[in-house]
């Protein structure tokens, strides 16, 4: 196995703890649901009122002194990047990760 840290051990531990609780199907299509709930909520429209409220409570914060760990800018991409991977299927996203993604 890959040099996870303890605490990422631990959650994967819990995890695979929830999967035999469940199950492989049922915890297979659990996360399948839970990613379809983001992805089915991430639209253009919800993508850019989202926007307006980052970017105007980025302009508030710069006003009271606040520094944020992530700027409202790169908020934004985060945004934008699920915008554009909601155009996928979820089955072709896991694909991806299962295939590109290494932790």
């Amino acid at each position: 196995m890959k040099n996870y840290s303890v605490q990422i051990m631990e959650d994967m531990q819990k995890i695979k703890n929830i999967e035999n609780k469940y199950g492989t199907m049922m915890f297979g299509m659990s996360l399948s649901h839970l990613v379809d709930v983001g992805h089915r909520n991430v639209t253009d429209e919800n993508v850019e009122e989202s926007i307006q409220k980052i970017m105007a409570q980025g302009e508030k914060d710069k006003c009271n002194g606040k520094m944020p760990i992530m700027t409202p800018e790169f908020q934004c991409g985060i945004l934008r990047c699920a915008a554009e991977l909601s155009k996928f299927s979820i089955w072709t996203l896991f694909a991806y990760i299962k295939e590109y993604i290494v932790v």
